[in-house]
């Protein structure tokens, strides 16, 4: 089935669920990312530096580190529908960040714990890591551009922003984020300031992407005026 909707049009409830099954099937490889970490991925990917082409960040959803490998789809028309759900999460994703940031919520996985008691799966005692997935997938869409996010981590205030995804990503393999998530307290609140860090986060690129548009603008301007003076010298 092809997907015929606009890119601007997101993603209903039951188009979620079929990205999720898809992320989760047989068709993708084994360390494909779940719907979680792929809105994470995507949210970085929509809010940073500047744009970036799906052939450069759909590897990384596929395989961890963007090794080779890609699904096996049934069909042209599955890839391109698969294809189709991604692009417009990614672009329901900036739109609200951009038009309507207090609605703007990360899409995280709540620990079910009864249905792993049930499961007899080991560990049940504890909830797992709470949006570490989402986090894991922002920062894996930072480092696509590493380099470029650097002014975010120079800016006094800025570095504060995105503080939070770090530590909830990391934490439970770096000392030194680990005594942020510590205890379920800390990690609530961390999690609680993922949608004010996402928003300002994206505001920050976005303005700093007008001061250089404008920037260009004023010198593509004055370059032409230039060529413009020069012509008419020649004239005279």
């Amino acid at each position: 089935m092809s997907d015929v909707r606009a890119l601007d049009e997101p993603l209903t409830d039951a188009e979620l669920d079929e990205l999720e099954a898809f992320l989760a099937s047989d068709a993708v490889p084994q360390d494909c990312m779940d719907l979680e970490m792929l809105d994470g991925y995507l949210t970085a990917v929509a809010s940073g530096p500047e744009s970036i082409q799906p052939s450069e960040w759909l590897p990384g959803v596929w395989s961890e580190g963007g090794r080779s490998a890609s699904p096996a789809y049934g069909s042209s028309e599955q890839a391109q529908r698969v294809m189709g759900l991604m692009l417009r999460h990614m672009v329901g994703i900036e739109r609200t960040l951009a038009e309507s940031p207090t609605r703007f919520r990360p899409l995280l996985y709540m620990p079910d714990r009864d249905k792993e008691r049930a499961e007899g799966e080991p560990g049940t005692d504890r909830a797992p890591p709470e949006a570490t997935a989402w986090c894991e997938g922002y920062m894996a869409g930072v480092k696509l551009r590493d380099e470029d996010w650097q002014p975010l981590y120079d800016a006094p205030d800025a570095r504060d922003w995105i503080f939070a995804i770090e530590a909830l990503a990391f934490g439970e393999h770096d000392p030194e984020f680990a005594e942020w998530i510590d205890d379920a307290e800390k990690r609530a609140s961390l999690v609680d300031e993922l949608p004010v860090a996402a928003v300002l986060i994206y505001r920050f690129w976005r303005d700093r992407r007008r001061t250089t548009d404008t920037r260009g603008d004023r010198t593509r301007r004055d370059a032409t005026d230039a060529a413009a003076r020069k012509a008419r010298q020649r004239l005279h």
